[in-house]
């Protein structure tokens, strides 16, 4: 899946693992069941990308938490090189897990964090050293779980990181980040985004 450095030439920054093909200050995905400190930035295992809405107990997303995922994945997912599904019977377990679990609440967040994206499942051995079986997003409700950190942990979720970790290094505020700068976040995945996933996928 992975592609070479020389696919990322027409983009701003190389800003999806791993970071300059070689990962610098980018580690390998490791798998964290428990709830994830937003330290370690992984791919999805392919491009065909099935993902869940938490539709009850704790981590319920509500209507308009659902429509900002679902708006996210369909106007600025969709129309790169990864295939976008809803997973209407997720698996969480085995070969071909769900790929990305939504989950709205504040639970293992740290105080100022909106959200967090972690690899519950990298533990398979046929997967690349970059890659997750299944990951989720946790993003506080409450009005918070908007289209905007929708796009930003959905980012991290396919493997795109902050601009500080980029190869060239850029500002994590830099507005060719689109939905990855680090606060302020707009709607849009942007054109450097969507040229880093289209190399990798």
């Amino acid at each position: 899946m992975l592609s070479t450095q020389g696919a990322w030439a027409a983009a701003y920054t190389d800003n999806i693992v791993p970071v300059g093909s070689v990962g610098p200050g980018t580690r390998g995905c490791t798998t964290d069941p428990d709830g994830g400190d937003g330290s370690v930035n992984c791919l999805t295992d392919n491009a065909t990308v099935y993902y869940y809405m938490d539709s009850s107990g704790a981590f319920e997303l509500e209507t308009p938490d659902r429509n900002a995922v679902k708006s996210t994945m369909s106007n600025e997912y969709a129309p790169t090189q990864l295939v976008i599904h809803y997973h209407t019977n997720p698996v969480f377990s085995g070969r071909g897990e769900t790929d990305i679990v939504y989950q709205e609440g504040s639970k293992n967040l740290s105080e100022n964090s909106l959200g967090v994206t972690w690899c519950n499942d990298g533990s398979d051995p046929d997967l690349a050293k970059f890659e997750c079986d299944q990951q989720y997003v946790r993003i506080r409700g409450n009005g918070v779980y908007d289209t905007s950190i929708a796009c930003h942990e959905t980012g991290h979720a396919v493997g795109l990181v902050h601009g500080a970790n980029a190869s060239p290094s850029k500002g994590n505020e830099d507005p060719k980040l689109g939905c990855m700068i680090r606060t302020g976040w707009n709607n849009d995945l942007g054109a450097n985004n969507v040229t880093n996933i289209n190399a990798v996928y």
